[in-house]
């Protein structure tokens, strides 16, 4: 249903690129912190979520602000539900109110301390005409008939009754914490010129003894086919799990074949099939580290060659942190 003409709105927009690399898909959901936000005078009701869906990565969606005139509660806080497709989301609570502008970008929200509102007390319609002509007597406020209804305390006590119970602030987890989701972006190509596999430096985070961690990555790597590209998930002493290189079968020249999603214990290398023009290698796995230490992308090539073989910039690592 739309909101009614002249009524106080924000709207809230994105523009940004998914973790993968291609525009933003997904949708966003947002959620005022009271069940029911109205408008007396103009007889309208809000209630429910407003959602909105990234096009293109680029996303567009008006809502009512917290403090739009004649609506009950005003200052309190909605609740943003990132959902993007093919990805982690994120919650947290936020303050849309006329002072931030007709428009604001999605990024620029800072999180708040959930709030369902302020109420204030009005009085009850006026009563209708009697016969005579006069206007009937003022109706009875809220607080009134709660009185009648049963309701002991003064009118402070009662309006303090409304409200909720402000609940912990959001908090968004980061660092080597569960649920936290660290993403690398490799900025310099990187050549293997040996049959000794190397660490990427850049593709490489810290992982704490005891912790499981869910890896996926896109990896691009060129070279002669002849070296190929010796690839594993390096983790530490005593680390359990399992991952797949996701590359092609070996021994095509063209890229075409088979997806290889073969399990493979944590440091064990395997040949991905790089081809002339070059292959996209997308490995997934989970490890459950064996000690403090660092999980990385390891790479050498399988056979010595003069050409070296490349992990190139632009490919990235995304390790969310699962227990």
């Amino acid at each position: 249903m739309p909101l009614p003409d002249g009524v106080e709105t924000i709207t809230i927009t994105s523009s940004r690129t998914h973790p993968d690399g291609g525009p933003m898909r997904g949708r966003v959901i947002v959620r005022p912190a009271p069940a029911v936000v109205t408008n007396p005078d103009l007889g309208h009701t809000v209630q429910g979520d407003a959602e909105g869906r990234w096009t293109n990565g680029e996303l567009s969606l008006t809502v009512l602000v917290a403090d739009a005139t004649g609506y009950e509660p005003t200052g309190y806080t909605h609740t943003v539900i990132e959902v993007p497709d093919d990805a982690q989301g994120r919650t947290y609570p936020v303050l849309l109110t006329t002072a931030l502008g007709p428009t604001i970008d999605l990024a620029d929200l800072a999180p708040t301390e959930p709030y369902t509102g302020d109420y204030v007390l009005t009085p009850g319609p006026r009563g209708a005409k009697g016969d005579n002509g006069d206007d009937g007597q003022d109706g009875a406020s809220a607080y009134d008939i709660a009185v009648a209804g049963g309701y002991i305390g003064s009118p402070a006590q009662w309006i303090a009754s409304l409200k909720g119970a402000k609940g912990d602030p959001g908090t968004i987890p980061t660092g080597d914490t569960v649920g936290a989701t660290r993403f690398l972006d490799k900025a310099t190509d990187k050549p293997f010129t040996s049959t000794t596999l190397q660490a990427d430096e850049q593709l490489s985070f810290p992982v704490t003894a005891g912790g499981r961690y869910a890896i996926e990555a896109m990896l691009v790597v060129t070279g002669d086919p002849a070296a190929d590209l010796l690839l594993t998930l390096a983790a530490p002493p005593g680390s359990t799990g399992h991952w797949t290189p996701g590359g092609i079968t070996l021994g095509v020249s063209d890229g075409t074949g088979s997806i290889r999603l073969t399990r493979y214990d944590p440091n064990t290398p395997i040949g991905v099939g790089t081809t002339i023009a070059g292959l996209i290698v997308a490995p997934l796995g989970t490890i459950t580290a064996g000690a403090n230490g660092t999980i990385s992308i390891q790479g050498a090539q399988a056979a010595a060659h003069a050409t070296a073989t490349v992990l190139r910039a632009g490919s990235w690592l995304r390790v969310t942190r699962t227990a």
